[in-house]
C-alpha cells in the first residue's frame, strides 16, 4: 500500500512532479500555450484572449445597442398618440352640417332642384334638433306637448316604415324614414313659430294649417321618391304622410 501510494503521482502525471512543474511554467510563459484562467497576468498576451474579450465586448455592445434601439422605439410609441389622423368628433357622431343644410333647403324650396343622393345618409341630428325646436315654440305659447311630439313621432315613423316596405320594391330602414319625416316637419315648425305672435284658431290659421300639411307632405314624398325610386307610388304614400303631419298641425293649432 505504501509502495502504491508512493508511485501514484508519477503514474498519474506521466512525468512525475518535475514534469508537472515544467508544464505549469510553460503554460504561464509560453506565447502559444494553453489559455490561462481569467485574471492571470498572461491573459492579455495569449492569442485568442483579445478575440474573446472583443467578442464578449462586441456582444455586449450589440445587446446594449439593440436594447437601446428597442427602448427608443418603445419610448416613441409609449408617448402621446398622434391624433392628427383621427376624424373630427362631429364626423364620428354622424353630424354633417353641410348635409343638414342641403336637406333643409330641399324641404324649404320643394320646387327647386334636388340631388339624387341626398338621402344616402340617414342623419338624425337635424330632425332631433327640429323636434326640440318645435317643442320649445309650443312651450312659448303655453303648450307643454313634448310627450305628444315624441310619442306621435315614433308611432308615425314606425307606421310609415311598415307602409313603405310594403309598397316599395326597394327596402328602406327605419332611420331613413325618421330622417325624412323629421326634415319634412320644418313647415310645421314655422307654423308653430308663427303661432307665438298670431292666433291660429281663425280662418287664416286654418288656411295656413292646410297649406302647411300640403307643403310638408309634398316635400316628404319627394324625398321618399328619390330614396326609393318609387315615382308610381308617390301619391299613394302621400295619404298616410299627410295624416302624420296633420296630427302635428292639430297639436300646433289647438
Amino acid at each position: 500500500m505504501a509502495s502504491y501510494g508512493h508511485h501514484q503521482p508519477q503514474q498519474w502525471y506521466a512525468g512525475g512532479p518535475s514534469s508537472f512543474d515544467t508544464r505549469a511554467g510553460a503554460m504561464a510563459g509560453a506565447p502559444g500555450g494553453s489559455y490561462p484562467a481569467p485574471g492571470m497576468s498572461g491573459a492579455g498576451t495569449v492569442p485568442g484572449s483579445n478575440y474573446l474579450a472583443q467578442g464578449v465586448s462586441g456582444g455586449s455592445t450589440m445587446v446594449n445597442g439593440g436594447g437601446g434601439q428597442w427602448g427608443g422605439s418603445m419610448d416613441s410609441g409609449g408617448g402621446e398618440e398622434d391624433y392628427s389622423m383621427e376624424p373630427p368628433l362631429l364626423v364620428e357622431l354622424g353630424i354633417n352640417f353641410q348635409h343638414i343644410w342641403e336637406k333643409t333647403k330641399t324641404v324649404l324650396m320643394p320646387l327647386g332642384s334636388m340631388d339624387e343622393h341626398i338621402m344616402d345618409d340617414a342623419d338624425l341630428a337635424g330632425p332631433l334638433f327640429f323636434l326640440l325646436s318645435f317643442g320649445i315654440f309650443l312651450l312659448m305659447t303655453g303648450k307643454v306637448h313634448f310627450g305628444y311630439i315624441y310619442g306621435f313621432g315614433v308611432s308615425g315613423c314606425i307606421a310609415m316604415y311598415l307602409v313603405l316596405n310594403l309598397l316599395s320594391p326597394k327596402d328602406i330602414d327605419v332611420w331613413r324614414v325618421c330622417s325624412i319625416l323629421g326634415y319634412g316637419l320644418l313647415p310645421v315648425i314655422g307654423l308653430a313659430f308663427l303661432g307665438i305672435a298670431v292666433s291660429l284658431k281663425g280662418g287664416v290659421g286654418q288656411g295656413l294649417a292646410t297649406l302647411t300639411i300640403a307643403w310638408s307632405t309634398y316635400a316628404s314624398t319627394r324625398l321618399f321618391e328619390k330614396a326609393l325610386n318609387m315615382s308610381q307610388q308617390r301619391y299613394l304614400v302621400a295619404y298616410p304622410v299627410a295624416l302624420v303631419y296633420a296630427i302635428f298641425v292639430l297639436i300646433t293649432v289647438f
